[in-house]
């Protein structure tokens, strides 16, 4: 029996699941330099106890699953910084730090651990990854599926309980990531990241893509998964997309969003740049998620650990009318 057999009779059951919130910004929040090729991969190199005590505070904070910092810790990522060949151990030591966390945190009650896989820092022919890509190295597309499945398989033999897909990217990136995750043969959550255009009310995907939501989600679902997430997006973007999973999903949904900040990849945090939303106001909104049918609750991008504590004594332990 796996450690996921038993979230998985929890979800069954209809319980509310809380995720961490955000590994790179909470990192920066921590004084540790980010990197615009890698961003929060650079710590496992540079700040490995950082990284783990920041999974401890997640732990503390009461949350079920804790997210391995590999976001941004592909080859891909990593061969621009000359630390390629450190692939494999930099992501064995994500795992090992978040299993010495759970080990050191969690003896009295049960904690997963996901590895994420990303197409972060990805730019294949004329899609990228990000916005500016101008720092981004072309890779191929046999190169760049070879990077992620690497990456998957890595995570997988050095012990996560689960595969986090989370793709900000086109469609198609979208794609490799779910299938390398579901490769792996662990159960996989399928991340989308959504927008809206501007006055628009359409939920559409990555960071840039007109492709709406409802377009592209069958396909990508039918790769495999057993949640399928909102992650790292707006509030009133994950808000328009529940719209659209909810018609289309009848299985456990997920959402992480963002706090909307804007100095995600800055080498170091900017405390000058706003927050859209304080933690009281996180609580509220996932609040609203739970009494909707949302099953798993976390957050993204400067939502930390400040706005993740509260959610224990604030959310139902189940959904309504199931407990």
């Amino acid at each position: 029996m796996s450690e996921y057999d038993g979230l998985q009779r929890r979800l069954d059951n209809k319980e509310v699941i809380i995720l961490d919130g955000a590994i790179g910004t909470q990192l920066q929040t921590m004084d540790v330099p980010m990197n615009s090729h890698a961003w929060a991969a650079t710590a496992l190199h540079t700040s490995p106890y950082t990284v783990k005590r920041m999974h401890e505070n997640y732990i503390d904070a009461g949350v079920d699953v804790i997210t391995v910092n590999t976001y941004s810790s592909a080859r891909h990522n990593l061969e621009p910084l000359g630390l390629g060949e450190l692939t494999a151990e930099l992501n064995l030591r994500a795992v090992m730090l978040a299993q010495e966390a759970r080990d050191r945190r969690a003896k009295d009650r049960p904690v997963l651990i996901g590895g994420s896989v990303s197409n972060y820092g990805l730019k294949v022919g004329t899609e990228s990854s990000w916005r500016d890509d101008r720092r981004r190295t072309e890779t191929s597309e046999a190169q760049a599926k070879a990077n992620l499945r690497e990456q998957a398989e890595i995570l997988a033999a050095a012990g996560v309980d689960l595969m986090i897909a989370e793709s900000t990217g086109s469609h198609q990136h979208r794609q490799w990531v779910t299938e390398a995750c579901v490769a792996t043969g662990l159960p996989t959550w399928v991340g989308f990241k959504c927008h809206l255009a501007d006055g628009g009310t359409t939920p559409l995907t990555g960071y840039a893509s007109e492709l709406p939501l409802a377009d592209g989600f069958d396909e990508v679902v039918a790769i495999g998964g057993s949640v399928v997430t909102v992650f790292h997006s707006p509030l009133d973007a994950t808000d328009a997309a529940l719209d659209v999973v909810r018609a289309k999903w009848s299985g456990p949904i997920g959402v992480y969003p963002e706090a909307e900040r804007s100095d995600y990849i800055a080498r170091y945090r900017n405390d000058s740049v706003p927050t859209r939303y304080g933690p009281d106001e996180f609580v509220e909104w996932a609040k609203a998620c739970v009494a909707g049918g949302v099953q798993v609750i976390g957050g993204c991008c400067g939502i930390e650990v400040d706005y993740i504590r509260p959610l224990r004594d604030a959310l139902p332990t189940h959904l309504p009318g199931t407990g």
